[in-house]
């Protein structure tokens, strides 16, 4: 986590409080905390804060285009709200924001791979200051990832095709040319391509801040454009473009009880992908009628926030869901195990991005070329007398290489699954085979028919009687054949 500091306006200080500034300092364990002044420039340096959340009334400043080079501190590190969203709200609202910005600036780390980029149009002050670069929010890896569906679901999805493929996974290859509108991450099953100031983790952290410190019924917006006033109980997320909320976002946000609002504002400059996202998002929450309320424009925000938020049972996100290594997956399988926890879902309503599959016993001989062919390992073969072959449904991305690799034709994905899918199913059996010799397992007693069956059909007969037989004793027994008849030829 990164050191975070505070600074707050005149005004924002007598709206927030002294003492809830310093609740927000302990309970969030931030770096720094100060009015905004000439003097803070200092202490952020001895303190090596490396975030910042500015709460003014102007919006962005001209110091903060210029902090990388007095301070090293990354423009996109830095987080701005309008003192406009505490006025007028309850002190646990303004509790709640704090804390959701805080624990979110602290998660900013990613922005520090973000590599500045030539700048698109140069002022007479950058010329003077030597500053011809800037920084874009352009998506970055989270960590190494290989997955050949989620590698080329990414690169599919820049309308640019800027999004190349690097030996860690996805990576933008022309940063100046990205416009960071980061439809290329929420295409993606699993996130590993990550928008660096709108991250899997910070909207986990942000939507737990939430339902901890809040209690009354509330929404998360997710929202391009920084609005001037929100009302009681809309908490804003902001992100550069609604193009890179990922349909888990807004799943985890309903299973934790909170109502998700998805905002392109009317000035939004990728605007045509923002609202191709828009109706990409699934307009209610998988087997349920609540419905995920969407506004193409500022006008359409204005009639949704008029409306009061849903009282909904509150869960908070556990850690462990978004460090598993399936990441945004799993997120959504919490969201729909946690909302049927709280709800009745249909099981006949089909879940997006998640794929069902099925397998013919009757050609499937459990030989195991899916297991090794899958990437997220969705197949598993185990047994020690009788081989199963399991298909963990909830985790495939629908690459269909045990589709293509399967040399018997036995499996097939055939489309979405429904929610009574996610599930681990058995899908084959079989004896085990074992050597008559030692007696060591030697694979599925279908694998050994099968063979003997290809071995016949080509003519060679003498040869099947060695298929019930492990590697090292075949050895055994080969070598003294050889030496017999090395042996008898010598007489």
């Amino acid at each position: 986590m990164l050191n975070v500091g505070l600074l707050i306006s005149k005004k924002a200080r007598e709206i927030i409080r002294d003492e809830t500034l310093r609740n927000v300092f302990d309970e969030a364990r931030l770096s720094y905390v100060a009015e905004m002044g000439d003097f803070v420039f200092e202490d952020l340096k001895q303190n090596d804060v490396k975030s910042l959340l500015v709460i003014n009334e102007v919006g962005k400043e001209r110091w903060m285009d210029e902090i990388d080079q007095k301070l090293g501190i990354s423009p996109l590190a830095i987080l701005t709200i309008p003192s406009s969203w505490f006025s007028g709200k309850s002190q646990d609202f303004i509790y709640a924001l704090l804390m959701g910005y805080s624990i979110r600036a602290q998660l900013m780390d990613l922005v520090y791979r973000v590599q500045p980029t030539r700048a698109s149009s140069v002022s007479r002050r950058s010329l003077l200051k030597l500053k011809v670069y800037e920084y874009k929010p352009y998506p970055v890896l989270f960590d190494e990832v290989h997955a050949e569906r989620e590698i080329n679901r990414a690169i599919e999805a820049c309308s640019q095709g800027l999004v190349v493929k690097s030996p860690e996974g996805p990576s933008v290859g022309s940063p100046e040319k990205c416009t960071a509108c980061g439809y290329c991450s929420a295409s993606t099953f699993l996130g590993y391509l990550e928008v660096p100031t709108a991250t899997t983790d910070q909207v986990v952290a942000f939507i737990n801040a939430v339902v901890r410190y809040y209690s009354k019924p509330a929404s998360i917006l997710f929202t391009d454009s920084i609005p001037q006033d929100v009302p009681e109980g809309i908490f804003p997320f902001t992100v550069p473009c609604v193009a890179s909320v990922h349909d888990a976002f807004v799943a985890s946000s309903y299973a934790s009880g909170l109502n998700p609002i998805i905002h392109v504002s009317s000035s939004c400059e990728t605007r045509e992908l923002a609202l191709k996202r828009l109706e990409e998002i699934p307009s209610r929450f998988p087997g349920t009628n609540l419905p995920v309320k969407k506004a193409r424009d500022d006008e359409e925000l204005k009639k949704i926030l008029e409306a009061p938020p849903l009282a909904l049972e509150r869960s908070e996100i556990p850690e462990e869901v978004v460090l598993h290594r399936s990441r945004r997956r799993s997120l959504l399988l919490w969201s729909i195990e946690e909302m049927g926890k709280k709800v009745s879902l249909n099981p006949e309503d089909q879940v997006p991005g998640v794929y069902n599959v099925q397998v013919d016993p009757n050609k499937c001989v459990l030989c195991g070329v899916c297991v090794r062919a899958c990437q997220m390992l969705v197949p598993d073969l185990k047994g020690n007398d009788n081989l199963e072959l399991t298909y963990n449904i909830p985790y495939c991305i629908g690459s269909e290489r045990c589709v293509k690799n399967c040399p018997e034709n036995a499996v097939s994905v055939t489309g979405l699954a429904k929610i009574s899918d996610l599930k681990k199913k058995t899908m084959n059996k079989a004896v085990v085979a074992k050597c008559r010799i030692c007696g060591k397992p030697i694979g599925s007693e279908k694998v050994k028919v099968r063979v003997d069956s290809m071995l016949i059909s080509q003519g060679f007969q003498g040869t099947a009687q060695y298929t019930d037989v492990c590697n090292e004793c075949k050895q055994k027994e080969l070598t003294k054949i050889w030496v017999e008849r090395l042996l008898s030829g010598r007489k």
